[in-house]
């Protein structure tokens, strides 16, 4: 009884090491869609470096510039263009190539 006890431990807290390493190396492909959407931005929007989509609802957009009203213009500008060519609910987090959030806005389809 011990042995299976012991066992079934093992087994339980090697499932868990694994499935949470998997979980952390699984990367987000965004359907064509939400890939077109985000490479769009960068001609149409000022000041957009670049945008990738993170899940499928975390718009990540790259701003050239860390100005908290630039950074609320820039996702204003692109939840109101998302709202209405993308088709979906989304986040737009405004950072400046750091991953940092220095703003955040989000639409509801």
């Amino acid at each position: 009884m011990r042995v299976l006890l012991s066992n079934i431990t093992i087994l339980i807290v090697v499932l868990i090491v694994f499935s949470q390493i998997s979980f952390g190396e699984e990367e987000f492909s965004p359907n064509q869609s939400q890939s077109q959407f985000a490479a769009s931005l960068k001609g149409s929007v000022p000041g957009v470096e670049s945008a990738e989509w993170k899940t499928h609802v975390d718009l990540w957009v790259q701003a050239s510039e860390a100005d908290l009203n630039k950074t609320k213009e820039i996702a204003a500008e692109v939840v109101a263009k998302g709202s209405k060519d993308l088709g979906q609910s989304a986040c737009v987090h405004v950072h400046e190539g750091d991953w940092k959030g220095l703003y955040k806005l989000c639409w509801t389809y």
